[in-house]
């Protein structure tokens, strides 16, 4: 993680916005998580003005959840959303990996290989929060190899969405890899400059690292769901209807009954 270091006069609601947009990308904050604007400030070293300008940016952002004047949240993740959030990075994320293919040069592929190889190390370490991190470095360093910035801005604001599910990321992940990391076929893909290969790659990671997840959030809301009571049998409205079908069987008069007719006298 970056240090906290206190902000400087020069543009505060830009850097308060860039430096919570960072801490909600790396999963810093937990979903459900209410976040106090004085709390903030003071851990940002700035007075609140700044830091309620940066927090309504992220709300219009929908990274964060407005509570009250004075407080915000990281909004609860559910399946749905998760699923929603991640078909769209497939479809975005897929886009720029097929477009970095074509544009990304061999400093930028060196690059993405020496990323990889730290995320790995750190795996192996078992420092999985750092290792998440390196992930997210790769796909966002991978998406402005496309050379694409209004997808990159879309790509980011995902991530942001994302971010603080990087904590069940860690604890439920793939037990193993099939067979190579995709990582390594994306960058097999970039080396080759082809386009669908890359694209099958960033896909593959996207499905395969999900799908855990996927579980652990469909098992929670089974686990949060109460369970269905039977429905009660409605005794009142049946009560009369069974009355009658006694009476008809005993050959007792019922209201249709001639015997029950009664003729007053003129």
């Amino acid at each position: 993680m970056h240090d906290r270091v206190p902000l400087s006069r020069d543009s505060l609601s830009t850097k308060a916005y860039q430096r919570l947009r960072r801490d909600l990308m790396e999963g810093r904050f937990q979903p459900g998580q209410k976040l106090k604007l004085r709390d903030l400030a003071r851990e940002l070293g700035t007075s609140p003005t700044p830091v309620r300008e940066a927090l309504a940016r992220l709300v219009s952002d929908m990274a964060l959840t407005q509570m009250d004047h004075h407080s915000v949240s990281v909004p609860p993740m559910t399946t749905q959303r998760f699923v929603e959030i991640r078909d769209l990075r497939l479809e975005l994320e897929g886009r720029a990996a097929a477009a970095a293919a074509d544009k990304a040069g061999e400093a930028a592929i060196a690059e993405l290989t020496k990323i990889h190889a730290s995320q790995m190390a750190l795996q192996e370490a078992g420092r999985w929060t750092e290792a998440l991190v390196e992930d997210q470095r790769f796909h966002l360093a991978l998406c402005a190899c496309a050379e694409m910035p209004v997808l990159l801005r879309m790509v980011e604001s995902l991530w942001m969405q994302i971010g603080p599910m990087q904590h069940a990321l860690g604890l439920h992940r793939v037990a193993k890899e099939p067979g190579r990391h995709p990582h390594q076929i994306i960058l097999d893909g970039l080396r080759k400059r082809d386009p669908k290969l890359t694209r099958h790659g960033l896909q593959q990671d996207l499905l395969v690292h999900s799908e855990p997840v996927v579980r652990f959030l469909e098992g929670q809301e089974g686990r949060e769901r109460p369970p269905a009571k039977p429905a009660k049998p409605r005794r009142q409205a049946i009560a009369p209807l069974i009355r009658v079908a006694e009476r008809v069987k005993i050959g007792a008069p019922t209201l249709s009954d001639p015997r029950r007719t009664r003729v007053r006298p003129i």
